[in-house]
């Protein structure tokens, strides 16, 4: 009795473990991949049979295993990498429309030939300036089967993405300025590397779409920040100096002007004092005229008071004449 029982609990068991393991939950944030003894338990040109929905489904234990995948959006965030910089931004030839292609062959060799000049001369006139450019870039499992294939685990689609990433950042940087990249342009670039990272990965056969690429920041070297710094002073030194020179050359006009203008000023009104006084002095004349004139003695005897006031106002003045000159004729003879 005891050793049915016994069967009895272990049949129970095994009951119970068959039935835990034929049964799998598929989380809504996932999708999974039925495998029959490590292949797709259906049909691969139609993943419907094989790629499970959230939801609960059915399997064959031992010989049925499940592969999960996010079906949510990932990230990959590379380490920030030194990547060389055009001078001067380089545009992609546009292809030619099939409308426009000519039958003419001498034409399109000429053509073809001018074009190759121009972009070498573009290349040789180019140099490389070396910036920290960090990337990342968000992107998502759209083929499970073929992201099991070529990938397996996130990790290793993370590590291929970062190569990818950083291969396609330094092509299209290559072309790309400093200036452009610090400008509204800076959305064309990161367009341009979302468009290469994307078709390597569908050339790869990766399973995977790139969502979004980023550039999160791009610094200048120390090198390049000392020698960009140097520069920026040279030049703010050299415009301020153009500056100051043109300030000064203001200055100088100004001066000169309003030197100019001060002479004039100055001589007309010295030519009209001139004229002033000379009228002065012509009317004075008239009035001693008019007055010697009524009375030559009276006159004569003013006119010596006059030279006497002068000449001896000062009483340290002394006068060595003789007193028989004119000088002293209203003074008397003196014996």
């Amino acid at each position: 009795m005891q050793s049915k029982l016994t069967i009895f609990f272990i049949l129970i068991a095994l009951l119970f473990v068959g039935v835990t393991q034929s049964f799998f939950v598929v989380d809504q944030r996932q999708q999974a991949i039925l495998l029959f003894l490590g292949k797709p338990d259906g049909n691969e040109n139609d993943p419907a049979s094989f790629i499970k929905q959230p939801g609960l489904h059915f399997k064959i234990p031992f010989f049925h295993t499940v592969q999960l995948f996010d079906r949510r959006i990932l990230s990959v965030d590379p380490q920030a990498a030194q990547v060389v910089i055009a001078s001067a931004s380089i545009r992609e030839p546009k292809a030619p429309e099939p409308d426009d292609i000519e039958d003419d062959t001498e034409t399109n060799a000429e053509d073809a030939a001018a074009t190759d000049i121009s972009m070498n001369g573009s290349m040789q006139n180019v140099s490389g300036e070396p910036i920290i450019v960090d990337t990342f870039a968000r992107y998502k499992i759209i083929d499970p089967l073929q992201f099991l294939k070529t990938l397996r685990t996130v990790d290793q689609a993370n590590s291929r993405l970062e190569n990818i990433l950083n291969d396609a950042t330094r092509t299209v940087l290559g072309r790309t300025s400093l200036r452009d990249l610090l400008s509204p342009e800076r959305t064309h670039v990161m367009a341009s590397i979302l468009k290469r990272v994307n078709n390597k990965t569908q050339e790869d056969q990766l399973g995977i779409e790139i969502v979004d690429v980023r550039i999160v920041r791009a610094d200048l070297t120390s090198e390049l920040r000392t020698s960009t710094v140097k520069r920026m002073k040279s030049e703010l030194f050299e415009r301020a100096t153009e500056t100051r020179a043109k300030g000064e050359e203001r200055a100088l006009e100004i001066r000169s002007t309003a030197n100019k203008e001060r002479d004039v000023l100055l001589a007309e009104a010295q030519r009209d004092s001139e004229i002033i006084r000379g009228e002065g002095d012509k009317e004075a004349i008239q009035i001693y005229a008019k007055a010697f004139n009524q009375d030559k003695d009276f006159y004569s005897f003013y006119r010596s008071t006059e030279a006497y006031t002068n000449a001896l106002a000062n009483p340290e003045t002394t006068l060595v004449i003789s007193p028989n000159s004119e000088f002293f004729k209203f003074f008397g003879k003196v014996d």
